[in-house]
């Protein structure tokens, strides 16, 4: 009665279009394209549900442990016989498919995968069609990785592991409390936590450190052989983890490994050392590229007009910016990932693309939507002061100078430029 394909995890429908899988899918699947979008509630699984009768009634609801029949929401109705594509799961089964064909003939279907295998659940009598791509298979080795121990010989207990076609961090907060932090600020939960950002399909998982200190990063490779990343504490602190866009610079990786960054040979013994260690991407054309990471993450806060703004930026390449009314009233958001563009005379250059954006303006409801806009912003090292400019985004002043948050209280004893 109905034909049903995963088509793999993404964080939204225009995450999903603007993924380098959506011209493959759509060549695979050209219902695609003409496809209803239905968000089930949240959810980042994307099935495709075509119905074989063209005079069929599909109506798409909600499903969950405490739904019932009287207060179940309807996300969609047609009697056209089109196809959906259903934005589904989140935690439990959250969407029911049923569908009726002209003769009357019914079926109630729950769209869901088996979350070790990744195959489509689907009832043993035929009416529901499995249409999926094979998952990409796992790079030999990539499986899964641990990211080791501490001078004591004491395990961290931070895993990553490849499921079903996307990687699961689990980890507790004992690691970060090994190494001296306030337990009080660990707000990722402890156990098995999904990423956001995958956008696709994964085929390849690994965590290395990145740094001179304890420093745990999870590197994602993607079916297309793009490579993402996350930084592990940062997550652990800020309730991710979140992988970063495809890190520009990476194709058809084929590979992972650590290694010694930064050498430098003692001058008496000739001896070479490594000033701290990293993580390289290894491609097929025989290329070894390091992992980029951004140190000098945090938040950056800056004023004027009667406003107050906000930047965050984040070890894992992700920006988001805020501005708020005097009295603390949101008014703008954007969210979006930015990259160093160069460094010259203690300026490094930043660009940033924004994907997210949402407002509210005099009391309004906030509304947020998504988009595509690119900006810059300059960071001098005097101080970390941050010059935004904006390209399309009015609601930013250009010129704005942000501040480190974190040195704010001892802002005498720091020129800013």
């Amino acid at each position: 009665m109905v034909a049903v394909a995963f088509l793999g995890y993404y964080d939204s429908f225009a995450a999903f279009e603007a993924s380098p899988s959506y011209t493959r899918l759509t060549k695979t699947f050209p219902q695609i394209v003409e496809a209803t979008q239905v968000e089930c509630g949240l959810g980042r699984e994307i099935f495709l549900v075509v119905p074989r009768d063209p005079g069929a009634t599909l109506a798409v609801n909600e499903n969950g442990k405490w739904i019932t029949d009287e207060n179940r929401e309807v996300f969609y109705r047609s009697e056209e016989g089109k196809p959906v594509l259903l934005l589904n799961n989140w935690f439990e089964d959250n969407s029911q498919v049923v569908c009726t064909d002209s003769t009357g003939v019914s079926l109630t279907y729950v769209p869901a995968i088996d979350s070790r295998s990744g195959k489509l659940r689907k009832p043993d009598d035929g009416r529901v069609r499995d249409i999926s791509l094979p998952l990409p298979e796992p790079m030999e080795g990539y499986a899964s990785s641990e990211y080791g121990q501490d001078f004591d010989g004491r395990s961290f207990g931070i895993k990553v592991r490849l499921e079903a076609g996307r990687p699961v961090l689990n980890c507790s907060a004992a690691p970060l409390t090994m190494i001296g932090y306030d337990e009080d600020s660990i707000v990722l939960a402890d156990g098995d936590n999904e990423f956001s950002g995958i956008n696709g399909l994964c085929k390849g998982v690994f965590i290395g450190n990145i740094g001179q200190d304890y420093n745990p990063v999870a590197c994602v490779v993607m079916e297309n052989g793009d490579v993402k990343m996350a930084s592990i504490f940062y997550a652990m602190q800020h309730g991710g983890p979140d992988l970063s866009v495809a890190l520009p610079g990476f194709k058809d990786v084929i590979g992972l490994e650590s290694g010694g960054g930064g050498p430098w040979e003692d001058e008496e013994s000739g001896e070479v050392f490594y000033e701290y260690e990293t993580i390289y991407a290894l491609d097929a054309r025989g290329g070894r590229t390091e992992i980029p990471y951004f140190p000098d993450f945090g938040t950056f806060v800056a004023s004027g007009d009667g406003h107050f703004y906000e930047a965050i930026l984040t070890p894992d390449w992700n920006v988001f910016l805020t501005r708020y009314e005097e009295d603390g009233e949101l008014c703008e958001v954007s969210h979006g990932s930015f990259f160093e563009d160069g460094v010259g005379d203690s300026v490094h250059k930043f660009r940033f693309h924004a994907v997210y954006e949402g407002r509210s303006e005099g009391g309004e409801e906030f509304v947020g939507k998504p988009v595509s806009r690119t900006g810059s912003f300059t960071a001098v090292e005097r101080g970390l002061s941050y010059e935004v400019s904006l390209t399309g985004a009015d609601y930013f002043k250009s010129g704005l100078v942000f501040r480190d948050e974190r040195l704010l209280d001892a802002e005498d004893d720091i020129e800013y430029d």
